[in-house]
């Protein structure tokens, strides 16, 4: 019975040394290793800023007023998945005249709804804008109407937004003067998004 088990002894020793030559245990074994998305640019929260650009009109009858215009603004956007919504109040000063009548400031309070794409907003706006300023000679006027636009965002940091924007506005008989008046508006803007 010794001998039998010396002999298997024998015979299996070997090849145990063998698997345990094969298991190499100075080299770690790396951990698998996954790659993370980069986060999107979330268009949710408050912002403020500024803008400037020009103005140009049609005062029924037969008026064109026109000037550059600059001012301030506040809003604050909810994101649902790409589409962004919430509301937005401007004001402008205004140098935009002529010779019959010359628009002091306009102010505007308005809903902002678009589509983003990571750092870019395409939005429109509908609303209502009030203008102030005076006609000849009808002295101080003021009234408000239909504010219709569209924009494009872009946020150039985390907290940085430029952008511009497009808006016709529409004043039907304006300040009981009898005349209809219609202004479009280009401008520059630039927002900090807290």
């Amino acid at each position: 019975m010794k001998t039998l088990l010396a002999t298997a002894a024998i015979i299996l020793l070997p090849g145990a040394a063998m698997a345990a030559d094969a298991i190499d245990y100075s080299t770690p074994t790396p951990a698998p290793t996954y790659e993370v998305a980069p986060e999107r640019f979330g268009w949710d929260g408050a912002y403020a800023g500024v803008q400037a650009g020009y103005g140009f009109g049609e005062l029924d009858p037969g008026d064109d007023p026109s000037g550059f215009l600059g001012g301030a603004h506040a809003g604050y956007l909810f994101q649902y998945g790409s589409f962004v919504v919430g509301p937005e109040f401007d004001i402008d000063a205004s140098g935009i005249d002529s010779d019959d009548i010359d628009v002091d400031a306009i102010a505007r309070a308005k809903l902002k709804a678009g589509f983003a794409v990571d750092r870019f907003l395409l939005s429109g706006t509908v609303g209502y804008a009030y203008a102030w300023g005076e006609t000849d000679p009808d002295g101080d006027v003021s009234d408000g109407g239909l504010e219709v636009g569209a924009g494009l965002d872009f946020a150039a940091t985390d907290n940085v937004i430029v952008g511009s924007d497009y808006m016709y506005h529409n004043f039907d008989d304006f300040d009981d003067t009898g005349s209809d008046a219609s202004l479009h508006t280009v401008r520059a803007r630039v927002s900090y998004k807290f």
